[in-house]
C-alpha cells in the first residue's frame, strides 16, 4: 500500500508540473504592451490597494520603449537616474566584497545557456522577469527557481514606471505578479524598475504592492551588454570596459575588506547578452570576487512575500545595510524586451483500483 500511495504521490506531482509549465497566454495581457487598468482583474487588485495620499507628482513622457528625459526642474521628486535620490532603494549587495548577480529582461531563448553555466559553476542569481517573457517560457522560470535562482520582477511590459498612472503601475506588477506565481508557485518580493525609472510616487506605489526596488551600483557596474550593436560597442569593448572598472573596485576591496559589494546590470534577454555574461562572470572568479543573489546579498532569509525557493548555492554572510550610487542618463539603457513568442492479491486489486480512482480525480482538479 507505502508503494501505491508512492506512486500516487509521484503522479500528482508530475500533473502539477506539466500545470506549472503550460500557462494560458489568452488569459493575460498582450505581451509588451502597458495592461488595461480597467479589465476586471486589474479592477479587483486595485480595491484590495489603498493608494491615497500618493505623491501628486506629474507623470513623465517618453517614446515607447525609452527612458523619459530629466525634468528641468527635479523638485523632491527623487528621480534616482537624474538626481541620484534613490529613497529606500537598495544600490549595494549587503555583503562585503560580493557581486550581486542579476539578470534583467528574461526569461529568453538564450536563457537555458546561462543557466547551465551557473549551474557549472555553482553560482546563485537574481532574474529580474519580464511578465510578458514569463507567460511565453514559464519552464524556464520554473528551472530557475528548482536550480537555486531568486525571482523578482522587472513589470509586465517593460515601460518606464515615471511616465505611468498609479493604477497602470499595479497591472504592470500585479499581472508579473500572476504569471510567476502560477509558473513557480511564489510571490515575488524585490523587483528593478526598467530603465532604473523610479521617483517617490513610484515607490509609493510598489510599496503599498510590497515591493522593495533594487537598483545597481552606478555606471561603473553597469556592464553595457545592452550596447553591444550600438555604435562603437562591442563585444569586445564590453568586457576590457567592464574588466577596468572590477579591477578598481578589487583595488578598494584589497585596502579594505569591509567594500561593500555591488550589483551589475546584465541581461538574459538575447545570445548577445548571454554571450557577454559568459566572458564577464569569469572576471570576477578569477579574481575571487565572491557571488550572491539578492536575497543572499540582503541576507534575507524570506526573500519572497509568500512561497519558498529551494536552498541557494551561495550563502555570503557578513551582509550590512546598503548605500548608494547614482547612474548617469546613459545607463537608462535601451529597451531590451525578450522575444513576442510567444502489495498481494485482492489488496493489489483493490490498491490498483484506489490508485486509478484517486489518479483520474487529482488529475482532473490539477489540470482543470
Amino acid at each position: 500500500m507505502v508503494k501505491v500511495f508512492a506512486s500516487l504521490s509521484v503522479f500528482v506531482l508530475t500533473i502539477a508540473a506539466v500545470k506549472a509549465q503550460t500557462i494560458n497566454m489568452a488569459d493575460y495581457p498582450k505581451p509588451n504592451e502597458v495592461p488595461d487598468t480597467k479589465s476586471a482583474q486589474v479592477q479587483a487588485w486595485l480595491k484590495e490597494i489603498d493608494l491615497t495620499g500618493a505623491p501628486t507628482t506629474p507623470l513623465a513622457k517618453a517614446p515607447k520603449g525609452s527612458p523619459p528625459e530629466c525634468p528641468a526642474t527635479p523638485g523632491d521628486a527623487c528621480i534616482w537616474t537624474c538626481t541620484g535620490c534613490a529613497g529606500e532603494d537598495i544600490l549595494e549587495c549587503g555583503a562585503p566584497g560580493t557581486w550581486g548577480l542579476t539578470f534583467d529582461d528574461g526569461p529568453s531563448t538564450a536563457t537555458p545557456q546561462l543557466l547551465d553555466f551557473l549551474k557549472t559553476n555553482k553560482l546563485s542569481a537574481s532574474f529580474f522577469l519580464i511578465g510578458s517573457n514569463v507567460i511565453q517560457f514559464p519552464a524556464t522560470v520554473k528551472r530557475e527557481l528548482q536550480e537555486g535562482h531568486h525571482l523578482a520582477s522587472h513589470t509586465w511590459s517593460h515601460t518606464a514606471l515615471t511616465t505611468l498612472t498609479n493604477e497602470q503601475i499595479v497591472a504592470e506588477m500585479k499581472w508579473t505578479e500572476k504569471a510567476v506565481l502560477e509558473a513557480t508557485g511564489v510571490r515575488m518580493k524585490y523587483m528593478r524598475p526598467p530603465y532604473g525609472d523610479i521617483n517617490n510616487r513610484v515607490r509609493f506605489v510598489l510599496k503599498k504592492m510590497g515591493y522593495i526596488p533594487v537598483d545597481w551600483t552606478g555606471d561603473q557596474f553597469d556592464t553595457n551588454d545592452w550596447r553591444i550593436g550600438t555604435t562603437g560597442w562591442d563585444l569586445t569593448k564590453v568586457v576590457s570596459t567592464f574588466s577596468t572598472n572590477l579591477d578598481a573596485y578589487v583595488g578598494k576591496l584589497t585596502a579594505n575588506a569591509n567594500q561593500a559589494g555591488f550589483y551589475c546590470l546584465e541581461h538574459d534577454v538575447s545570445q548577445t547578452t548571454v554571450t557577454a555574461a559568459l566572458q564577464l562572470i569569469p572576471l570576477g572568479l578569477k579574481k575571487n570576487i565572491k557571488f550572491a543573489n539578492v536575497g543572499d546579498c540582503q541576507k534575507d532569509a524570506s526573500p519572497y512575500q509568500s512561497g519558498s525557493s529551494p536552498a541557494n548555492p551561495t550563502t555570503p554572510a557578513n551582509a550590512t545595510t546598503p548605500s548608494g550610487a547614482k547612474p548617469s542618463a546613459s545607463s537608462s539603457h535601451a529597451p531590451t524586451n525578450g522575444p513576442n513568442v510567444i502489495g498481494a492479491g485482492s489488496h493489489q486489486a483493490a490498491s490498483a483500483g484506489l490508485i486509478s480512482a484517486l489518479a483520474i480525480g487529482v488529475a482532473g482538479a490539477l489540470l482543470a
